[in-house]
């Protein structure tokens, strides 16, 4: 599991978003997203990224960040 920067554009988009899941290609050091497809088709878009996730789970952990 990797700890991941994201920029702020991509958070409003997260959070504000009502897909189902998040496609994306990390960066070589593995510290950011590359490339993302925010979908609710995740069987068309799985193995054209190398990793998914459920948005659900991310916008859990949206509620436990601090400032």
């Amino acid at each position: 599991m990797y700890t991941l920067k994201i920029n702020n554009n991509l958070s409003r988009k997260l959070i504000s978003t009502n897909k189902g899941f998040i496609c994306y290609n990390l960066t070589d050091d593995k510290t950011q997203i590359d490339d993302f497809i925010l979908t609710d088709d995740l069987y068309r878009y799985k193995n054209r990224y190398e990793s998914f996730k459920a948005l659900s789970c991310i916008k859990k952990q949206f509620n436990t960040i601090t400032f």
